[in-house]
C-alpha cells in the first residue's frame, strides 16, 4: 500500500522559475557551508575552477570525514574577490595571490590595532574610518 499523500498535491510552481531559483540561492547562502556543486552554482562557475583555486592555494575549503570539500561563506566571498581581481582588474593568478596576501595582511593589522585600542571607542572609530578609506581606494567589492 502506498504512503498517504499530503492534502495539497498541487505541484505547479507558485512563482516564476527565476524568482524561485533566486530564493533557493538566497536560502543556500544563509546556511553557510556548501559542497562544491552548490558553491559552484552560487558562484556561477565550474567546480573544476574551484578545485584549481584550491590547488593554487588561493582558497582552502574545509573537508568532511569523507573528504568532500565544504565551502564556507568566507570561502564564497574570497572566490568572488578572486573573480573580481582576475576578470575586472585583469590580474593573473599570481597577481591575485599577491593581492589576497596583501588584503589578508591589512585585515590582520586592522584587527591587531583594534585589539590594542579596545576600550577607546573614539580611537577605534578613527582607525575604522582610515581603514575603510584604504580599502575603498583599492576598489575591492568585499566587506572589510
Amino acid at each position: 500500500m502506498p504512503p498517504p499523500r499530503p492534502e495539497n498535491t498541487d505541484l505547479s510552481p507558485t512563482q516564476p522559475a527565476d524568482t524561485e531559483e533566486a530564493d533557493r540561492d538566497a536560502v543556500l547562502e544563509v546556511q553557510g557551508v556548501y559542497i562544491i556543486s552548490v558553491a559552484a552554482r552560487i558562484l556561477d562557475m565550474h567546480p573544476q575552477t574551484l578545485r584549481k583555486y584550491e590547488r593554487l592555494g588561493l582558497i582552502n575549503p574545509g573537508r568532511t570525514i569523507g573528504m568532500l570539500r565544504l565551502y564556507s561563506t568566507e570561502d564564497i566571498r574570497k572566490v568572488r574577490l578572486i573573480r573580481y581581481l582576475s576578470d575586472e582588474l585583469g590580474l593573473n593568478l599570481a597577481g591575485v595571490q599577491f593581492a589576497l596576501a596583501a588584503f589578508d595582511n591589512m585585515s590582520t593589522i586592522k584587527q591587531r590595532i583594534n585589539g590594542r585600542l579596545e576600550g577607546i571607542p573614539a580611537a577605534q572609530q578613527v582607525v575604522q574610518e582610515e581603514m575603510d578609506l584604504l580599502f575603498d581606494s583599492l576598489n575591492l567589492p568585499v566587506g572589510r
